[in-house]
């Protein structure tokens, strides 16, 4: 079994907060290897080495970016038909930890998330993300929790971008951060122009203001869909704003901090295994905190695909 941490997740509060439960930690896995990544440490490596010592177990201690990094390096190099021994666990080290939603408190050490329990697992999908970018024709990558374009990527954009106040408020009080990188995404957002094709469905122009691509409802701190939250279903949802100027979409923050979407004034849900998303412009794109800029987008699924701690 491996911890492997991320220092700079939760706006460099990692340590911080890995010193606070690193006891209980070893107390409760016994044997368990820790690799701090840095600069010379990257999770290709050391993923590669652990793996040639037959390791299949392996917890991400920081934030959904880090669970998102192991996932990618896990699928990128394990065979597929080995893929099912392979277990992921994670320590909620970063700042929003959507991987750890709805918090519970027996999965709480010292108030921390902790998802540890190799004795109880599931398969989990996994999403699948196809596009074109500037220095690659096609690439993918793979997501676990959900995906987004429009105001939710431009804010994880900026989230993960040097802003004085912002790295202020992500080491002091992270839900004010992420509020104030939604806010400030807000105020100079102008809606999309896209092309959107959901499952076998024709083709349709829409004027985008946001679209979650969801298999976890929580998103960007305290916000999250009311669609359910089902892991394994081999379908994700859907969830469209549309042609919304700066109250509408105020309008919609307000009610998606308290768990309200569907239904409401110029939104639309699907539920679905394909979506294919295309623009004449460049557009962001984000899955799991990562985010990246393309022209077109393509949204598949893979059914339980990993095994994934459940608490």
């Amino acid at each position: 079994m491996v911890i492997i941490i991320n220092p700079y997740a939760g706006g460099g509060k990692a340590i911080q907060k890995w010193n606070k439960i690193k006891s209980n930690i070893y107390e409760r896995l016994g044997s368990v290897k820790i690799i701090f990544l840095n600069e010379e440490i990257l999770m290709k490596d050391c993923l590669s080495d652990l793996l040639k010592q037959g390791q299949q177990e392996f917890i991400a201690g920081g934030g959904d970016g880090t669970v998102n990094l192991l996932l990618q390096n896990l699928i990128n190099r394990v065979p597929s038909s080995q893929l099912d021994k392979i277990k992921i666990g994670a320590i909620g080290l970063g700042s929003s930890n959507d991987f750890h939603k709805p918090f519970k408190i027996n999965h709480m050490i010292n108030g921390i998330s902790c998802m540890i329990n190799f004795a109880s697992t599931k398969p989990r999908d996994v999403g699948i993300l196809t596009f074109d970018s500037k220095k690659e024709k096609e690439q993918i990558k793979y997501w676990l929790i959900n995906a987004s374009i429009g105001i939710t990527a431009e804010a994880n954009l900026f989230f993960n971008t040097q802003d004085f106040l912002l790295d202020y408020l992500k080491k002091t009080i992270t839900n004010s951060a992420i509020l104030y990188a939604a806010l400030r995404t807000i105020a100079s957002y102008r809606n999309r122009n896209i092309t959107i094709k959901i499952g076998n469905n024709k083709s349709k122009k829409i004027n985008l203001t946001n679209m979650g691509v969801a298999k976890s409802p929580h998103f960007s701190g305290n916000f999250s869909y009311n669609t359910p939250f089902e892991t394994d279903n081999g379908q994700f949802y859907i969830n469209i704003c549309r042609e919304m100027h700066l109250l509408n979409t105020l309008y919609i923050l307000w009610n998606l901090s308290k768990n309200r979407f569907c239904g409401l004034p110029k939104t639309e849900s699907f539920c679905s295994d394909h979506l294919t998303v295309e623009s004449d412009q460049q557009f962001a794109v984000e899955f799991d905190g990562e985010v990246i800029a393309t022209k077109s987008a393509i949204f598949n699924i893979k059914q339980k695909m990993i095994e994934v701690c459940t608490c």
